[in-house]
């Protein structure tokens, strides 16, 4: 997203066109001005931040941003180039696959995720896990293992990245156990890597147990997918 470039003594705020990623309906659209402060407030009270107010022209929800001030002029007042803060938009993942008690905690570790609570997000991650082989059976450890190393290499994760996330899913014999502590990055890459565990370990199994009863009954007319089956699909 491009941000302001300075408001200037007329509180007319001067910026390049603003687009980006609403974090409300998630589409990538341009963003209006809505509310910026004025400019006599902000020199005679010089904050080390600002907020400004742009809204979504496909939503019209408004996205609250926040600036720090890069420089003082008697004729303007001119802001960092990138926001310190902006609305994050919600992880989406379909759930109508997952078992009840798999689907509880890892939509709980989402809401973590989009709220920027990465400790969280990396405990319920792991809990997350635990959940999983509870329902698979233990066994099945080694299997998920070996599909986040297959993850690692088709996306090519670092080794530290990759560290981070192995320490988060597979130490700890508790998942309140210690956790790394991961960077934005780390934590948007465990997000999609349980992402696909979970559409490997669940959704694709339901689609070719649906394709396969296709296949045995031809004539017969097709069992309604689950709800949300259609949007985990095209989703992935």
């Amino acid at each position: 997203m491009t941000t302001p470039a300075f408001l200037d003594s007329q509180n007319r705020l001067h910026r390049e066109s603003v687009n980006g990623e609403c974090p409300h309906c998630g589409n990538v659209v341009h963003f209006s001005l809505m509310a910026c402060p004025g400019f006599a407030r902000l020199q005679a009270e010089r904050p080390a931040r600002i907020g400004i107010v742009l809204q979504c022209d496909g939503c019209h929800t408004p996205v609250f941003l926040r600036y720090r001030v890069r420089a003082w002029h008697p004729d303007r007042v001119e802001f960092h180039p990138q926001p310190e803060h902006l609305e994050r938009p919600p992880e989406h993942f379909s759930y109508a696959c997952l078992p009840a008690a798999v689907a509880t905690v890892f939509r709980e570790a989402l809401a973590c995720h989009s709220a920027g609570l990465y400790r969280a997000f990396a405990l319920l991650a792991r809990a997350t896990l635990q959940a999983m082989l509870e329902d698979l059976g233990e066994r099945s450890r080694l299997r998920l293992f070996d599909q986040v190393a297959e993850v690692r290499t088709l996306a090519e994760i670092d080794d530290a990245t990759f560290e981070a996330i192995r320490r988060v899913l597979f130490e700890g014999e508790t998942p309140r156990g210690e956790v790394p502590v991961l960077t934005r990055v780390q934590a948007v890459v465990l997000a999609e890597t349980l992402k696909d565990l979970l559409y490997q370990a669940y959704v694709r199994r339901a689609r070719l147990q649906q394709a396969l009863r296709l296949r045995r009954f031809p004539g017969a007319e097709a069992a309604p997918p689950p709800a949300g089956f259609v949007a985990r699909v095209v989703e992935r």
